[in-house]
């Protein structure tokens, strides 16, 4: 079996995974059209199996409901009724125990996919994980934009030190904006420190940081353009010196098992704009990857 037979032939369960396609790109600073994404992604799932050798993971074991894909915002003028559209749609899903995850689109997807599972599980104190060659810490002057999600979080009510970004590229970040993060009290973990320290404690790091501010449930953030653009051409903004795709797969394996993530988002990808498939495979390997660390996380559950 396949990752896109398992995704097609799964009518959800307990326990396991929700995906949600976003087909958005309405918001983004630079042109795109991440609105195809979605089902190019689904079609790259063919490329993998559920058996992930690097941790001993039998996906097909996991339940797992493709909820199909949110109305986008190809028809409307802007985003503003899309991003209301996500958020109801994540708000709605009823899988018990489930972990959404959110396939955009653009970034800006991640505040209304997050206001959802925030009402998908009220009274829960949340954190924010991202991955990210930016701190899309830029005001909201202009309405919502793939640039603007971690700061409209935060001044709607985010406590800055309930939000961690790993991956943070030196030439990402305009000055100001990359102040006003640390202002705020974000954990930023740059791309050096990654190199430097190994992706598996910097993942804990920045999640032990945010179970330290009060976080009792983390989403995570998966923009592709953290890795370096030459595995990840189809992302406008991804930059030379990023990531490697293996940091970012390993990341996500880790971040499958951490029982406090209870949703995902991965986007940045414009479908349209790949070259050999390069990016839309790579991100059909991160959902691989989460999806295989979600299968660790509930059988070391379920072990006596």
């Amino acid at each position: 079996m396949d990752m896109r037979e398992w995704l097609s032939h799964g009518s959800g369960g307990d326990g396991g995974v929700v995906l949600l396609g976003a087909p958005i790109s309405k918001a983004s600073i630079s042109p795109s059209q991440a609105w195809a994404t979605p089902a190019a992604f689904r079609d790259a799932l063919a490329r993998f199996p559920t058996w992930d050798a690097a941790i001993s993971a039998d996906i097909s074991a996991l339940p797992v409901r493709d909820a199909g894909d949110v109305e986008g915002d190809r028809l409307d003028p802007d985003a503003v009724a899309a991003h209301r559209r996500i958020e109801e749609a994540v708000a709605a899903i009823a899988d018990p125990g489930a972990v959404v995850v959110v396939i955009g689109g653009d970034n800006s997807l991640t505040r209304p996919a997050l206001l959802g599972v925030q009402r998908l599980h009220p009274g829960r104190a949340w954190g924010l994980l991202t991955l990210d060659a930016h701190h899309d810490c830029r005001p909201a002057t202009g309405g919502s934009a793939n640039g603007t999600p971690v700061r409209e979080l935060i001044e709607g009510g985010l406590s800055g030190n309930r939000v961690a970004q790993v991956g943070i590229h030196p030439f990402g970040n305009a000055r100001e904006h990359a102040d006003w993060a640390i202002a705020q009290g974000i954990h930023v973990h740059a791309l050096a420190e990654v190199r430097r320290d190994g992706m598996t404690a910097v993942i804990a790091a920045a999640v032990a940081e945010l179970r330290a501010a009060g976080a009792e449930a983390i989403y995570v953030d998966l923009d592709i353009d953290v890795v370096d653009r030459a595995f990840a051409p189809a992302c406008p903004a991804s930059l030379p010196g990023g990531l490697l795709p293996d940091d970012l797969i390993g990341a996500a394996r880790l971040l499958g098992r951490e029982a406090a993530v209870e949703a995902f988002d991965l986007c940045e990808v414009d479908a349209t704009a790949d070259v050999a498939g390069t990016t839309v495979r790579l991100m059909a390997a991160v959902f691989t990857a989460l999806c295989a660390g979600v299968a660790v996380r509930r059988r070391t559950a379920a072990a006596p």
